[in-house]
């Protein structure tokens, strides 16, 4: 046997170690999502569960891959400071951190497990600060980290990069759209998208992104179902993992902050915003509707929730 052989073997074996251990842990966690969708612990709503459900969904991940975990109830202690320092080295919020660690600790309290989880003061969480820190990128920033990309031949993140800041989309919302979706956009209008907690919106295709999308079939195109991001024997969130990764990696080269895929849905809300009112700003009735119509585009129906992307936060 040859060493690229003994190589492609070893590789093999630890990927398939890493997909047992997170269907393992993934069905786990299937019954205490069960138990928990049935209590009224805390009379958490619906909407709720299904955000925590994705923050564990993650942690899940992350347990699997680095620790080989096969019991969800022996997560403990340096499960939670290792994953802290993952998503820190991410450039992830603390305000985030804390919505994650949330979620750990409330499913937790089903799966039957005697282990005490550490609180945020013990993992050296930091106070969440009022107002938080300006997310959007800046034109500039774009600009470069967009060249980054197509020089480093890395046509997945310049992808990403147009579809958050010309549709507002999540780098997972990017990663779930298939042929069909940008076919479908193309001819209706409007492109189709499922966000977090399964929750659906339609958002206007405009010249600029309706240009996208044909370049995208031109160099993606084929099967109605094909998946634009993800190819054949790829896992999705290795895709999405890379693609942070690139940005994590090469964002110090022209700016000082931590930007992240993220901050381009801040950077879309507030054009936007500022396209609705029509500079208006004395005509209160108008911000409103434009708040609620910006909430509605990212995926929340709220218009208040609209402030956090115009001004800082995370949502």
């Amino acid at each position: 046997m040859t060493k690229n052989t003994v190589r492609k073997s070893k590789t093999d074996a630890g990927g398939k170690r890493y997909e047992g251990a997170y269907n393992n842990l993934a069905a786990q966690f299937e019954k205490a999502w069960r138990e928990a969708v049935g209590a009224t612990t805390g009379g958490m709503s619906k909407k709720s569960h299904f955000r925590y459900r994705d923050s564990m969904t993650g942690f899940l991940h992350f347990c699997a891959e680095k620790f080989h975990l096969q019991k969800l109830a022996n997560v403990g202690s340096k499960h939670m400071q290792a994953y802290v320092d993952y998503r820190r080295q991410a450039g992830i919020s603390e305000k985030t951190l804390k919505n994650d660690l949330a979620a750990i600790r409330f499913f937790h309290q089903f799966t039957g497990s005697r282990n005490v989880l550490p609180d945020n003061r013990e993992l050296g969480i930091e106070k969440t600060p009022q107002g938080g820190k300006d997310r959007a990128w800046t034109d500039e920033e774009h600009r470069l980290m967009m060249e980054k990309a197509v020089g480093l031949g890395r046509q997945d993140v310049v992808m990403v990069l147009k579809l958050a800041r010309l549709a507002g989309l999540r780098i997972h919302e990017c990663t779930r759209l298939k042929v069909s979706h940008i076919q479908d956009a193309l001819k209706e209008g409007e492109v189709n998208i499922k966000g977090k907690g399964g929750r659906v919106r339609r958002v206007p295709v405009d010249p600029e992104l309706r240009a996208e999308f044909e370049r995208i079939l031109d160099e993606r195109g084929g099967a109605r179902e094909r998946k634009i991001f993800v190819e054949p024997g790829q896992k999705t969130h290795q895709v999405i993992r890379s693609i942070e990764k690139f940005i994590r990696d090469h964002r110090q080269e022209f700016t000082s902050r931590a930007i992240t895929p993220h901050g381009l849905r801040h950077s879309y809300a507030r054009e936007e915003f500022e396209r609705s009112v029509d500079g208006s700003k004395e005509n209160r009735c108008r911000i409103k509707e434009a708040k609620m119509h910006v909430a509605e585009l990212l995926g929340h129906g709220r218009p208040e929730v609209t402030d956090l992307y115009l001004h800082g936060g995370k949502k």
